[in-house]
């Protein structure tokens, strides 16, 4: 995806009226609505039937902008974020609702730049905008609800989850990033979304362009007023041309008969006023273009005509995208914007009610190491929170009262971590029993080693020792699978297909799978001592197929990191496939080892469905408590995935002394078809015996719980074995070594 283009700003002056110099105003609103018109004809039939009657409409409700009904609409803000910048406070959604509240009222300051050609042509919509106060359910709410998803990255029409009842709310999105290169922000026009299409409308916009502070600026405040006014159906002042996809349109008009034929600005105008606003209709002396308009690309906009405002409210009279439910008494009565016994005091827009607070919080870490620091942040919402308290599992401290907590944990495994937020209208708990791991102070395994899956079960904490993430705790996330692992074996699979048989929106996948497009699912292998291992090389099989068919369409990818410090920061390594480097991200054809996936509940069936990824790993003294992690991150084609036989392989050297006290003798060794012997001076803790072939799978294990005594013992079921060699792994307490054993 494209980051949102950086703005440059030149302020100049021209006519004694400032204006700042941009070099794109993005607004998508007609690219999307291409989209949907190429797909459906028979709406592009209907779309353009209800421009020409709306149109047919305009001076019939107002004159002159000046006078005529009032509008009263409900407004939620929905904040998609990921706990970054995204994650906008509701002081800068107050903000962008006080912007478009004075915009579409003739009420903003800057109205008195408006140049000469304009000043009789400032129109008054007489529409407010409230904050709802009941949500769909009958909830309290502050008109703003605070979302985890990784739909803020993807930012397409598939991003408006959670939709109140568009024929009720004004529904806002605010991601990180908008679907479309290079967009700000985009709203769909009312005839595009009736129909099945209703789960597309609303408006769309990048938080840095919401309001006037916070992420946005002064410069941006008027995006969501532009926007707003194609929800309530207003094209461009050039007309339906886009010019993100076109660039510099040629000369158009709106088919508003007092908005001027213009080309279109990116920009406010170099030259001189006002022949520099001068560009269309030369032939005929030109006419002083409205750069200064709010549908307009320019940042120097300042108005709406009084046959604009006509327009909007022709749409919000009449039945396309159900616009002319949303301000009736019953509307304002059921979404609380509103008493009807009680007249409306002007200025209360932003006046909520207390609600009850909704309990969230985050942390900069998922995995850290034994007394490593650990910071918290309530992230609660719709609500001014008057008290609260954490509660850490093992922490210190052990609770908090404040809104950022440091704590660190010195016993390992998951914790449990609580915080409960109240005010006088309510309180509200959020409690996670697996949100933070901790891992031990020794390893899980010493290297060389192998993780064939086979003895890995579910213990509902993590998948044995290994940890899987799932950020968003939904259905696609590492499980352990019999039957479909190389060899059907058991193998880690990633569900990312979703069952679309249904024809009911709500519960087949048209609603869900195609949203997994930029979500990311992690599988950490467990702790690896390697700091006695050297010219490491790790080795995995994958299989996965697509339901992408062409190769630009695979936008899915897998990636593999390593960590030293507990997970607190991990390093990308550069993979080889197949014998193939391909970087740091295994994608395209390269991810793709099953073909076609045929939108079905993809699994191997053989071994000709796998890969192997390779890569070779420098170690250090550090490299005690070594884990790997495999990201996935899905497209909306995107199929399921395994992941099995994950190899670590290289030379073992000089042994700890704990080890070294064991004085460990192995016999015969060359064994010749007889039980291997094992002989030492166990130590004050039991000593556990693996024997592994080259690949790593597991022939036999035994444990000892002798202590502070010589042992001779005789191994079991490692008699027999043919000719080659094997690695016997040897841990005495939190201390490992692997002895080779040859077999005649």
């Amino acid at each position: 995806m494209k980051k949102l283009i950086l703005f440059s700003f030149l302020s100049f002056f021209t006519s004694g009226i400032m204006f700042a110099q941009e070099t794109e105003h993005k607004c998508a609103t007609f690219t999307e609505l291409q989209k949907v018109l190429d797909a459906d004809p028979e709406l592009k039939a209907h779309y353009e039937a209800q421009m020409l009657l709306r149109s047919s409409y305009i001076g019939n409700t107002m004159q002159n902008g000046k006078t005529g009904p009032s509008y009263v609409i409900p407004v939620v803000f929905h904040i998609l974020h990921e706990y970054g910048n995204e994650n906008i406070t509701d002081a800068q959604v107050y903000d962008a609702v006080n912007v478009f509240n004075r915009e579409f009222n003739a009420a903003d300051a800057d109205s008195v730049d408006l140049v000469a050609e304009f000043q009789n042509l400032n129109g008054n919509a007489n529409v407010t905008f409230k904050l709802a106060a009941i949500d769909p359910f009958g909830n309290c709410t502050n008109g703003i609800e605070h979302i985890y998803s990784h739909e803020s990255r993807s930012g397409d029409s598939y991003s408006k989850i959670n939709q109140w009842n568009r024929a009720e709310y004004l529904n806002i999105w605010v991601v990180e990033i908008v679907g479309t290169p290079g967009a700000a922000a985009y709203a769909t026009l009312p005839a595009g979304t009736d129909g099945s299409g209703f789960w597309r409308d609303g408006v769309l916009s990048g938080h840095t362009y919401v309001g006037s502070i916070g992420t946005a600026s002064p410069f941006v405040e008027s995006v969501l007023t532009h926007e707003i006014g194609h929800y309530l159906g207003l094209p461009h002042t050039f007309g339906n041309s886009d010019l993100i996809t076109n660039g510099p349109t040629i000369c158009n008009d709106d088919g508003i008969a007092d908005t001027p034929v213009t080309r279109g600005h990116q920009s406010c105008p170099m030259g001189t006023y006002p022949a520099g606003w001068i560009d269309c209709d030369t032939s005929n002396g030109g006419v002083v273009e409205d750069i200064q308009n709010y549908m307009d690309y320019s940042y120097c906009d300042r108005h709406f005509t009084p046959g604009q405002c006509d327009y909007m409210h022709n749409t919000l009279i009449g039945i396309s995208g159900q616009r002319n439910n949303l301000w009736t008494d019953t509307t304002l009565m059921a979404t609380g914007v509103i008493n009807l016994m009680t007249p409306q005091v002007p200025g209360d827009e932003l006046t909520v009610p207390l609600c009850a607070p909704i309990a969230d919080f985050h942390t900069d870490k998922k995995t850290i190491c034994s007394g490593t620091i650990a910071s918290f942040s309530d992230e609660s919402y719709n609500a001014v929170i008057t008290e609260r308290l954490w509660t850490f599992e093992d922490g210190t401290p052990a609770t908090s009262t404040s809104a950022n907590a440091n704590v660190s944990f010195t016993s390992p495994g998951w914790k449990k971590i609580t915080l409960t937020v109240s005010n006088a209208a309510g309180s509200d708990t959020r409690e996670d029993d697996h949100y933070l791991f901790v891992s031990p102070a020794y390893p899980d395994n010493n290297g060389p080693t192998y993780f064939d899956m086979e003895e890995v079960v579910d213990n509902g904490a993590g998948t044995g020792f290994f940890l899987v993430q799932n950020p968003e705790k939904n259905y696609g996330e590492f499980n352990v699978v019999n039957n479909y692992g190389f060899d059907s074996s058991k193998a880690f699979k990633l569900q990312t297909y979703y069952d679309n048989s249904s024809d009911d929106p709500y519960t087949d996948g048209f609603f869900y799978n195609n949203r997994l497009g930029l979500s990311v699912d992690k599988l950490i292998t467990p702790s690896i001592n390697l700091s006695n291992t050297s010219a490491v090389t790790v080795t995995f099989k994958y299989a996965y197929a697509t339901n992408a068919t062409v190769t630009a369409d695979i936008t899915e990818s897998l990636r593999v990191f390593s960590t030293k410090n507990c997970g607190e920061s991990w390093t990308p390594r550069v993979v080889s496939v197949n014998g193939q480097t391909v970087g740091s991200t295994i994608s395209g054809n390269d991810i793709v080892t099953a073909g076609y996936a045929s939108n079905s509940d993809f699994a191997p069936t053989s071994n000709t469905m796998w890969s192997e990824g390779s890569f070779t790993y420098t170690t250090s003294a550090q490299d005690n408590l070594t884990r790997f992690k495999f990201e996935f991150t899905a497209s909306d084609l995107a199929s399921n995935l395994f992941i099995d036989d994950i190899n670590v392989t290289g030379v073992l050297g000089v042994e700890s002394a704990e080890i070294m006290d064991l004085e460990l003798v192995i016999y015969p060794n060359p064994a010749n078809g007889e039980a291997i012997n094992v002989s030492y001076t166990a130590q004050n803790e039991e000593t556990q015996f693996t024997l592994r072939d080259v690949n790593g799978k597991v022939l036999a294990k035994q444990v000892i719980e002798t202590t502070n005594s010589s042992v001779t013992q005789k191994l079991n079921n490692t008699q027999n074995l043919t000719s080659g060699c094997y690695f016997l792994e040897v841990k005495s307490g939190d201390f490992v070594t692997t002895k080779k054993v040859v077999v005649l």
